[in-house]
């Protein structure tokens, strides 16, 4: 009779470790329907606190998931049909991909900055436009911006400089102080992209600028829901201004700046304002204060 109770405690208890493994497997490994629903959550969450209309109904794109094949996470343009959509590796093929990306939060943050771009696209299509047409010849930003820093100590230094100021800009006590520094900033920027044009037969400009705010938006958006979802950017990837992606960052700065100092941005950034370096100029020119 011991035995039996022994016995039956015995089974009793594995039911009960595999009923509670199960259980930490579903709270671990979220299904399809649980992460596009939390997606969808988030995208409301942008739309109400960080950027009006990303949301609205007409700028939503169609999403294709995928829980098995190699990594996706991009916008596509045109499909067959001449659709945009985004397509999107689950967030385990993410992990296995991407070793950085570690948890469901980041990799709902990593999405939802792609699908900036899908409303970017959608809608401002003369925005988009206008970069289309701004882009080099066989010129990529992703690879190519990342060259000219690399090879090329003069353009390293003078970038330097540009991003010294950025974040004098980004600590400054007044916007009277953002604008003697912009004074110095954007003579440092023109001359940086003639170089490019006189030295290398590339004209970046408008280019540069309109990527850099597409770019710098997108990680604005991926930054906030870091802040919602409560997620430390350690290794500080976001705002390193040296670092391989260094357009996102100052273009996230400039974001940083504008938030910073209630400077009204967002309804005329991609609209009437492809780039922020032509937004912030206006914006202090406006102001009308003694720089």
């Amino acid at each position: 009779m011991i035995y039996s109770k022994r016995i039956t405690l015995f089974f009793f208890l594995i039911v009960l470790s595999c009923i509670s493994t199960v259980a930490q497997s579903e709270i671990m490994h979220p299904g399809k329907d649980s992460i596009l629903q939390r997606v969808d959550e988030l995208k409301a969450l942008v739309d109400r606190k960080y950027w009006p209309s990303f949301n609205a109904p007409e700028y939503v794109l169609e999403m294709n998931y995928y829980e098995e094949g190699p990594f996706r996470m991009h916008l596509v343009q045109n499909d067959s049909e001449g659709k945009p959509r985004m397509e999107c590796s689950s967030p385990e093929i993410t992990f296995r991909t991407i070793p950085d990306v570690t948890s469901y939060e980041e990799w709902y943050a990593m999405l939802i900055h792609e699908c900036f771009h899908g409303f970017q696209y959608k809608k401002y299509p003369q925005f988009w436009k206008k970069m289309l047409e701004a882009t080099p010849q066989d010129f990529y930003a992703s690879d190519s911006l990342k060259a000219l820093k690399k090879n090329y100590s003069w353009y390293r230094e003078i970038l330097k400089q540009e991003n010294e100021l950025l974040t004098q800009m980004l600590e400054a006590p007044s916007l009277s102080i953002v604008g003697q520094y912009w004074q110095q900033f954007m003579p440092l920027r023109k001359e940086r992209l003639q170089l490019v044009k006189e030295k290398l037969g590339l004209d970046l400009e408008p280019f540069y600028s309109i990527t850099e705010a597409m770019e710098g938006s997108a990680r604005y958006i991926e930054y906030s829901l870091y802040k919602e979802l409560g997620i430390s950017d350690k290794a500080g990837w976001m705002t390193n201004l040296e670092g391989d992606s260094y357009y996102y960052a100052s273009g996230f700065y400039m974001i940083l700046i504008l938030e910073k100092f209630s400077l009204d941005f967002k309804d005329k950034l991609f609209s009437k304002y492809y780039s922020l370096t032509d937004l912030i100029s206006e914006l202090i020119k406006t102001q009308n204060h003694p720089f």
